[in-house]
């Protein structure tokens, strides 16, 4: 079992998106932006935050814009709670002998009043807050507790995270409870990518999990597709193998397909846009396939591989994607 424990704060162990949407409106307020809804604020916000102001209010001080965001918190109503299983996890690992640590870039004094109001301060050997970007910390935080890169494991909902363990070349974690869609958290690719803290109950076994998949393979496609006309003009069939990581584990569906990947209607829609219009290059077609996938069914990643069949002394030509 891995021995340390480093967890981001926000989306990662507690719920505060209310609360930061509602001081980022406020502060896009103070200088005249729209506001934004809370889908659209996952969309849009990334780490190191400054990123995010510096699009969305250029030449703005970004200590006034702290500042500002500061007054944000402190007018708002919104509730900051523990996540469900949140609790239950630390205490686990705790009792496994684990060390816990927290590596956020919520502002210092917030996360003290935070991580004190919940009750959850005894759960941390040490906690860094108001880190902007965190793999400038990292390093240094694990030679100061003894960490090592097999023994280390970084826990986070945003694609930032991911790469600070990557960075780290540390195990990572990614959890679908916070700020980053699954399509995009999935993007930073994370060695395991969990719906929720209750999918890691099992810490015992933890270096064993394993993301499910659902595969098609060697489904035949008829598309217009070549980069001269007179090819493009005439139909060819193809052949695609897809394999799609759920966003809902197998052990989750109770022998249900609700909440699963229906791999029949995902065969029609590839169907469907392949014949949807002509194409130059497979490589257009092989996007254009994995983004359907990822935008209309429960799937936070996918490999698509397509086979053409052109070349003579040849079985065949083709691309693959990972999205």
């Amino acid at each position: 079992m891995k021995r340390h424990w480093i967890f981001d704060w926000s989306g990662t162990l507690v719920d505060d998106m209310g609360l930061v949407v509602c001081a980022t409106n406020y502060v896009l307020g103070k200088y005249g932006k729209p506001v934004m809804s809370r889908e659209t604020f996952r969309k849009e916000f990334c780490l190191p935050y400054e990123n995010f102001y510096l699009k969305h209010l250029p030449g703005t001080e970004m200590e006034e814009v702290e500042a500002c965001f500061r007054e944000g918190m402190a007018g708002s109503d919104e509730e900051v709670t523990v996540l469900p299983y949140a609790r239950d996890f630390l205490d686990s690992l705790r009792a496994s002998g684990c060390k816990l640590y927290v590596l956020s870039s919520m502002c210092d004094k917030e996360f003290g009043k935070q991580v004190e109001d919940l009750g959850m301060d005894h759960y941390f050997e040490e906690t860094y807050a108001g880190v902007l970007d965190k793999r400038e910390v990292i390093g240094e935080m694990m030679e100061e507790h003894g960490m090592g890169k097999g023994d280390s494991v970084f826990v986070g909902d945003m694609t930032h995270d991911m790469d600070t363990a990557h960075h780290a070349g540390i195990m990572s974690v990614g959890v679908l409870t916070g700020y980053n869609h699954a399509a995009l958290l999935a993007g930073s690719e994370p060695d395991v990518m969990v719906r929720d803290l209750s999918f890691m109950q099992g810490v015992g076994g933890f270096e064993k999990l394993r993301a499910d998949v659902v595969k098609i393979r060697g489904l035949e496609l008829a598309t217009f597709i070549g980069v001269p006309d007179e090819e493009r003009a005439g139909q060819q069939v193809l052949k695609v193998h897809v394999d799609m990581t759920p966003e809902v584990s197998f052990s989750e569906l109770g022998d249900e397909i609700d909440g699963g990947v229906d791999y029949y209607q995902v065969s029609l829609r590839l169907k469907d846009v392949a014949l949807g219009k002509p194409r130059k290059l497979i490589e257009t077609l092989a996007e254009d396939l994995a983004k359907v996938v990822l935008d209309e069914f429960s799937v936070v990643k996918v490999r698509v591989e397509i086979e053409k069949f052109i070349l003579p002394d040849t079985q065949h030509v083709g691309v693959e994607i990972r999205r």
